[in-house]
């Protein structure tokens, strides 16, 4: 992937974490789009978290669960890697859950078959048969340490189900004391990704002028609502998986490219 020249505008900002980018720079080339301006400035770093006392439990009583849900790729990773430590053998009967279409992939090309909702979020798992009704049923429900909405606990609960966390990683914001893009880099922008509320807020905090002009891709319609609020024109709305986010950026891209051509 090459750096986007200063002075036009066509460059790709990703803004996840080093593995996360590097993942989706792997589907990027895989679709014929390796010369694609693209700058990597991480927002933040994923580190894993040792087990604390309070983790125990779920985790040597995993087989007395009976859902286990993974809220993210990074919940797979650091997830299914200490639970392994403890269990060589998955217990028998238990459904194994991934929010999205790449934690459906990692988990089954670790030997786990899942179950991914059609619509990737915490309303489309509530929607899954299987977890409709769970009263009197337990889930385990793996991700990072502070790990945004609390709502997917919340239904399961007044749906009668205990749910337990089990907090595998955290997030660790970069610092930029130069700030994230010089003004030539901000000005070549075409499109950015932020995956959150708080990436998108803290993109803005550390960005050289204005993101108005560029096409901001996000994964629901929250953070849509959100971005707009913020002076954000142009907001795709694109499913958290990175064959999709690919085919959006790919789209925007050729767009523009096409309007930019002499008219005949």
């Amino acid at each position: 992937m090459r750096t986007p020249p200063g002075g036009r505008r066509d460059g790709v900002l990703l803004t996840r974490s080093s593995d996360q980018n590097r993942r989706l720079l792997d589907v990027l080339e895989s679709r014929g789009a390796a010369a694609l301006p693209v700058l990597q400035r991480p927002l933040l770093d994923i580190l894993a978290l040792d087990p604390r006392p309070e983790d125990r439990q779920p985790i040597l009583h995993l087989d007395q669960y009976d859902h286990v849900i993974l809220i993210s790729q990074n919940a797979v990773i650091h997830g299914v890697a200490l639970l392994a430590d403890y269990w060589p053998q998955w217990p028998a009967g238990l459904h194994w859950y991934g929010v999205g279409a790449a934690t459906g992939t990692l988990l089954n090309s670790l030997g786990i078959r899942c179950t991914v909702p059609q619509d990737y979020s915490s309303e489309g798992l509530l929607a899954l048969p299987e977890l409709r009704v769970v009263k009197a049923q337990k889930v385990l429900i793996i991700r990072g340490a502070g790990g945004g909405r609390e709502w997917l606990r919340d239904e399961l609960l007044a749906r009668g189900a205990q749910v337990d966390y089990l907090e595998v990683y955290q997030r660790q914001w970069r610092e930029y004391p130069q700030g994230l893009l010089t003004l030539d880099e901000a000005s070549s922008i075409l499109i950015v990704l932020a995956y959150s509320r708080e990436s998108l807020e803290r993109l803005v905090a550390l960005m050289p002028g204005s993101l108005a002009d560029s096409c901001l891709i996000v994964p629901s319609e929250r953070i849509q609502t959100l971005a707009k609020g913020m002076g954000f024109g142009k907001v795709s709305v694109v499913r958290p998986d990175d064959e999709a986010m690919v085919t959006e950026i790919l789209r925007l891209w050729n767009a523009t490219a096409a309007s930019s051509l002499p008219q005949k």
